[in-house]
């Protein structure tokens, strides 16, 4: 049984519980719905599993960091609990994989995932929410809006503020929405497209699909081969919601979905998939296909802002000064978004983001570089706390017009 073992990556949070410091499991690609809690020492070991050691190595390797000896046969219980609960990389994993993704293509209709998880599955106090959300205020900027930026964290937490942007667009007669989301799972490729509706508890976010004709046309390459990680991507199902939400009205909307994933020093990058010159050239057939269509277009971004603290791996605590620093951070790229300048954004990004990790970079990067706007406005700043302030995630809605 998994005689070298390889765990899967895994998304790790600690956490404490009467007294005893604890490791929550979960699966980022959700191929498992299981959260697993192990101990710290169990932790170590499941890091250990890399496919180079066997179980008798595995237990060399805790003697020589802790001092103590373990069990193989704790360590074969281990690796069962994770088989089970598909956190291996292996002939298990693999076969529930393809049967998921084989099921994913074969569905006309993208699956609302996260329905009756991190929002209610149910239609009437779905949308009861998001109308008192959208009706809290009134919209500032009317028609002019060219774009908006919005939170994807978790929707209890950002689902208010996702709603301070989409105000913005409530009224807009714009037959197109271009949805900019952070690709968390992709892995072969910097970008996914997926020719499929969304479904939602609201009904249906309605994809063009000659948009993404023509933007395959332009870029001259294969953009559906990695649709698959929209299957579990939460960036643009948040938006789907208010994209069908506002579809009661204007059942005529269109919307086109893309994942984006890419590092800042992309252009440094020396590779056949993943390098600058790729991502410009997809960036401007991305423009060039909104500026060839006759129709008006608003660009959503779905992204959040900072990402520091114990879960992404530092040691610091987040004191008050610390939370104001990143502020700070935040406050210095926001207005270079709202001045469209993307050299200062790059400039700041490239100086604060190996600290900071502003995951929705490249979607806002991309804004930025195919956006015809005059002016930005930022609706709402907010960071959020959690594990009992050891962890802070932070967020933003900006709204870019004409």
């Amino acid at each position: 049984m998994n005689e070298y073992p390889v765990a899967r990556p895994v998304e790790a949070v600690s956490f404490e519980t009467e007294g005893r410091k604890m490791v929550s499991l979960s699966d980022p690609e959700g191929f498992s719905d299981v959260s697993l809690a192990v101990s710290l020492p169990a932790f170590f070991i499941i890091t250990q599993m890399n496919g180079q050691r066997n179980v008798s190595q595995i237990c060399d390797e805790f003697y020589r960091q802790f001092h103590q000896p373990v069990l193989n046969e704790d360590i074969l219980s281990l690796i069962s609990q994770l088989d089970d609960n598909l956190f291996l990389d292996n002939a298990r994993f693999k076969e529930r994989k393809a049967t998921a993704l084989k099921s994913f293509l074969a569905d006309k209709t993208r699956r609302a995932v996260f329905a009756g998880k991190s929002y209610p599955d149910d239609e009437k106090q779905l949308n009861g929410l998001i109308d008192k959300w959208l009706t809290e205020r009134s919209p500032k900027n009317g028609n002019l809006v060219k774009a908006i930026i919005v939170p994807h964290i978790d929707f209890h937490v950002g689902g208010d503020m996702m709603a301070a942007g989409w105000r913005e667009i409530r009224n807009s007669d714009a037959d197109l929405f271009v949805i900019l989301g952070v690709g968390h799972s992709l892995s072969e490729d910097f970008f996914a497209c997926v020719d499929k509706d969304f479904s939602t508890p609201l009904g249906v976010m309605k994809v063009d699909s000659g948009f993404l004709a023509a933007l395959r046309v332009n870029f001259g390459e294969e953009i559906y081969s990695q649709a698959d990680a929209h299957r579990n991507e939460h960036s643009i199902e948040f938006q789907s919601l208010f994209m069908s939400h506002m579809a009661k009205q204007r059942p005529g909307i269109r919307s086109a979905p893309i994942l984006l994933s890419f590092p800042e020093n992309i252009w440094s990058i020396s590779h056949p998939v993943f390098n600058g010159e790729r991502i410009d050239r997809f960036i401007e057939a991305l423009k060039k296909t909104a500026q060839d269509d006759r129709r008006k277009i608003c660009f959503v971004a779905s992204v959040d802002f900072s990402h520091v603290g114990a879960r992404f791996g530092d040691t610091f605590k987040l004191t008050t000064d610390e939370l104001k620093r990143i502020e700070n951070d935040d406050r210095e790229l926001i207005d270079a978004i709202l001045s469209l300048d993307t050299g200062r954004f790059m400039a700041k990004i490239l100086q604060t983001n190996s600290r900071n990790r502003v995951c929705g970079f490249p979607a806002l990067y991309t804004l930025l570089k195919v956006i015809k706007a005059g002016r930005g406005e930022l609706i709402e700043y907010r960071q959020n706390l959690e594990n009992a302030g050891e962890t802070m995630v932070s967020f933003a809605s900006l709204a870019l017009s004409e």
